[in-house]
């Protein structure tokens, strides 16, 4: 009954839990994978990416089972909203290395924008003078900044319709509307989409200025 009671909060009822793990998709493999992990009883878990291919129900589903867990967790994610509900302690990378904010995704952005970026110390004679002698260099990197900004524009605007259609998604009436559900989730996923391929664009960006500037 437990083990029925975990795979029904994970979308499988009925004759589904007796499906052999190979005729799944990807996306109820995935599931499968995090239902196991949740009943383990590990103290430590590692999660890579774990919302991918979980549609918005089952994404909502990790993230209270979650809440709940009490062991540690260190999670890579690119999805915002899966951040914010869970994470109390963020690693960043600055200057190449790794470093840490204790705090919640809000609190670390808002420090990021008005605080960290104000501490920024005056850039020094010997600095302007390399600058000066490389501008080639300095236009190419600054092309590939402004490139960056607009893809981190883009992927904000995406998040803030996609927080806005779980929103929308959670609402009762709507819940139990089949077919405006359906259409929510068409949406939903076609921004999903569009956000990975961006966050690639913006993973290989940064790649490449990190390269240039070594």
């Amino acid at each position: 009954q437990q083990l029925r009671s975990v795979l029904g909060c994970f979308l499988f009822s009925g004759d589904d839990v007796y499906k052999k793990i190979k005729v799944l998709s990807g996306g109820e493999k995935s599931r499968v994978a995090l239902a196991k992990t949740l009943i383990s009883e590990a103290n430590f878990m590692l999660l890579d990416e774990p919302t991918n291919h979980l549609d918005i129900l089952s994404e909502n589903i990790l993230l209270q089972a979650l809440q709940q867990y009490e062991g540690t967790m260190v999670m890579v994610s690119h999805n915002r909203y899966f951040i914010s509900n869970l994470a109390n302690k963020i690693w960043y990378f600055d200057n190449l290395k790794i470093k840490e904010y204790p705090g919640t995704y809000e609190e670390y952005m808002y420090w990021k924008d008005n605080i960290k970026e104000k501490d920024i110390a005056p850039v020094s004679a010997v600095t302007k003078k390399k600058i000066k002698t490389r501008p080639a260099f300095q236009k190419k990197d600054n092309s590939l900044k402004n490139e960056l900004r607009k893809i981190e524009l883009q992927i904000e605007t995406l998040e803030l319709k996609k927080e806005k259609l779980e929103i929308e998604m959670a609402k009762p009436e709507v819940y139990s509307n089949h077919e405006r559900l359906s259409e929510i989730n068409q949406e939903y996923s076609i921004i999903d989409a569009d956000l990975t391929e961006l966050n690639e664009s913006w993973d290989g960006l940064i790649s490449q200025i990190d390269s240039d500037a070594s």
